[in-house]
Order: C-alpha cells, then sequence, then structure tokens
C-alpha cells in the first residue's frame, strides 16, 4: 500500500524490476568472478540459470520481509517454485555447460558456482525472513527451509572444491596444517544458527488459525528454544564429518564417476602417482594432463611433500583405494569409536538432559583411539576431536552441575 493507504498495483512490477537489477547484477558478478577463464558457452548457459535464479530469490527475499502476515501466501507460492521447480530444473539445464576447464563442483566449475548463487539468495531469504517484526510458524518454517539449503549449498561447494583432504587441488590446501576443507566447515556452519524454533504462545495461535490456508508450513521445530539453540550447529558439523568419513571409507575412488552423464568423467586421484602427474604434470594413470609448467616445480616443492602425504594416508583409508584391507577396516573401527560420545553429546544438546557420569566415562578415551588409527580422514579426527572436547565438558559439567 502506498501513503495514503490505497493498494499500490504498480508496486509488483517495481519489485521485479529491482529483482532483475539486483538480482542479476549480482548473480552475473558471482559467474563473471568464478569462471572467467571459461569459453562462452558455459559462462552464458551457467549466467542464464542463476540469473533467473537470483531475480526469483530477490523477489521472494523482499515479499517475506515486507508482506504483512495475510498476505504471506504470496511468497509461499514463490518459495515453493524456487525451491521445487526451478532450483532442479536450472540445475539440470547449467549441466549442458559442461567444460573441460574444472571439475564441476571444484572451483570454476558450474554447479559449484550455480550452488553459490542459490545458497547466497536462501541465505539472505532466511535473514530477511528472521528479521520480520509478525512472525508466524509458517515465516519460521519456510525460514528454516532456506536456511538448511544455504548450509547445504555451502557444504557441496566446499567439499567439491577441497575435497577430503585437499588432494589433487591446485593452490592452498591446508591452513596451520589444518585442511581447508575442516576450517570452512566450521566457518560455515554458523549459517545452521539462523534456525528459529516456535516462540511465544501467539505465534502458536496465528499457526493453527492459518492451517487451514496453507497445507505445508516449511520446516517448523517445535523442540527447538533458547537452550538448544547450540544444537543445530553441533548437529550439522558431526553430520558433515561423519557423512565424509563415511564417504572416504566407502565410495571414494570407486568409479562412479565414469557412469555420470550429468558431471562428466572425471577420474579420482588416489594414488602417488596421480598426485606426483596432477602437481608436476606428468599425465600418469588417471589421464590428467599437464596442469603446471616445469618453471614451478621449485616452488612446489613444499606442496607436493604434503599432498604426497596426505595423498598416502587418503588413499591408505578408503576400500577401493588401499592395498590391504587393514587401513579401512582401521579408520571404520576408529568412526565406530567416535559414535558414542558424538551421540552422548548431540541428545545432551538437544534434549538438555546429560547422560550418566559412566557413559561418558566409558566413551571419552574412544576418541583419543579414533584420533591415533583414523589420521588418513581428517574429518574422522575432527569428529573424533569434537567428541574428545564436548565429552571433556560433559564430565566437568555432570561432576559440577
Amino acid at each position: 500500500k502506498d501513503s495514503a493507504g490505497r493498494k499500490d498495483n504498480r508496486q509488483f512490477l517495481r519489485l521485479m524490476i529491482f529483482g532483475l537489477m539486483f538480482g542479476c547484477g549480482l548473480a552475473w558478478f558471482i559467474v563473471m568472478q568464478s569462471m572467467s577463464k571459461d569459453v562462452f558457452i558455459p559462462i552464458f548457459v551457467t549466467a542464464f540459470s542463476c540469473m533467473v535464479m537470483s531475480t526469483l530469490g530477490t523477489v521472494c527475499a523482499v515479499m517475506g520481509y515486507f508482506l504483512e502476515t495475510q498476505e504471506f501466501g504470496e511468497v509461499e507460492q514463490i518459495a515453493n517454485v524456487w525451491t521445487v521447480v526451478a532450483f532442479p530444473v536450472f540445475f539440470v539445464i547449467s549441466s549442458v555447460s559442461l567444460s573441460a576447464h574444472a571439475h564441476p563442483f571444484g572451483i570454476g566449475g558450474w554447479a559449484s558456482t550455480y550452488l553459490s548463487v542459490c545458497g547466497l539468495f536462501a541465505g539472505a531469504f532466511c535473514i530477511l525472513v528472521r528479521m520480520r517484526k509478525d512472525k508466524t510458524s509458517t515465516t519460521r518454517g519456510y525460514g528454516n527451509v532456506s536456511c538448511i539449503i544455504s548450509w547445504l549449498c555451502a557444504m557441496i561447494v566446499i567439499y567439491g572444491r577441497y575435497g577430503i583432504a585437499g588432494v589433487g587441488v591446485v593452490g592452498v590446501t591446508t591452513v596451520v596444517g589444518i585442511p581447508v576443507s575442516i576450517l570452512a566447515t566450521l566457518c560455515s556452519s554458523p549459517i545452521l544458527l539462523l534456525l528459529e524454533g516456535e516462540g511465544s504462545s501467539s505465534s502458536r495461535h496465528t499457526h493453527q488459525r492459518s492451517s487451514a490456508k496453507s497445507k505445508w508450513h516449511g520446516l517448523v521445530l517445535t523442540k527447538l528454544n533458547r537452550r538448544n539453540w547450540i544444537a543445530p550447529l553441533l548437529i550439522g558439523t558431526v553430520g558433515v564429518f561423519v557423512t565424509a568419513s563415511l564417504y572416504a571409507i566407502f565410495l571414494r575412488g570407486c568409479g562412479l564417476s565414469k557412469f555420470s552423464f550429468l558431471f562428466g568423467t572425471y577420474d579420482v586421484i588416489t594414488n602417488h602417482e596421480d598426485v606426483f602427474s596432477h602437481i608436476f604434470g606428468s599425465k600418469r594413470t588417471t589421464g590428467i594432463g599437464a596442469l603446471d609448467d616445469v618453471a614451478t616445480m621449485a616452488q612446489k616443492s613444499v606442496v607436493h611433500t604434503k599432498t604426497m602425504i596426505a595423498a598416502a594416508r587418503l588413499s591408505g583409508s578408503g576400500i577401493w583405494t588401499a592395498k590391504s584391507i587393514l587401513g579401512p577396516f582401521m579408520h571404520l573401527v576408529g568412526l565406530a569409536a567416535t559414535l558414542p560420545s558424538l551421540q552422548y553429546l548431540v541428545k545432551h544438546s538437544w534434549y538438555g538432559k546429560a547422560p550418566l557420569f559412566g557413559k561418558v566415562v566409558l566413551a571419552w578415551p574412544l576418541n583419543i583411539l579414533a584420533i591415533i588409527i583414523g589420521r588418513g580422514i581428517p574429518s574422522l579426527v575432527a569428529a573424533a576431536t569434537i567428541g574428545l572436547i564436548g565429552g571433556a565438558l560433559q564430565l566437568i559439567t555432570i561432576k559440577n552441575p
């Protein structure tokens, strides 16, 4: 409505123009920064898909912040189209821009670029909906869904770019000896703090009154409150580390990418020869072409040494890449050893009820065992470290309530 209280029929037109200008401009900037070294066709197709998603995302976010509760159904329709229809459709459309210049999920790849744009606008929608003055279960639910989408996009981009341990990645892969993927996971997980649970009784009353108009209310977290606000961050971080560890043990190097019609054929760097060829430009077993000049060999001696060590440890932890079954079995035992402590920690953070002191004492040393025998998978070591620190805090809390 305008300043006089009358309905402004041109408001939506102005909003669409703003969405086109702002959304397309930001999407074009991200695409060019990410894929500037690629050829025209992949850039054009990816940019087109990103512009459509960013325009819809901008319109949906602005409407989600300004529209009144009674008119939030219009936001629901656009959000449903953005999530259920547009997101998968334009992801498939972007896949026709397969390029030999970069892995789809790596730096400069069409998939990582597309997911970066979608994750950015999903996060913006979540923030704007959370900033609303009048909220209902539906507004919170849709904000939570967009928060999860933004976080998932960030995780996929991180591990697509840096992998499990940074093996075969050109550029910086560790910071102070810690893999970038681990640090990036810890830095991106606070996105989950934007999740919002049900608050006052008035908001629940509004939810019941509007339930007849809307069949789906998004991700409604009835048990999330101020006491367990840190639980989603912990659950998401632990879930990513456990999933990455399972992937490294059971799936890495199995060759499923060869049968992918969507992502092309990209071989996994699994052994010492492949890592050597990737760094020094010698074409060996996987067919990876020359990536670097011979003149840069001296500058990469340190990188070569660290990457060789990481590759040796990581290749010895997977059933498809290890020379013996002992390595994968030891890492699987290490992962299983961390699960009790992580389970107690997650339940304690969510429900607020501490486990028995004896159970925590028995499970706590198992994390040390996991760190020792699971050194080949950085995500496994990170999960065990969380269990070790969390278990120590639990022991202090239980002993001194």
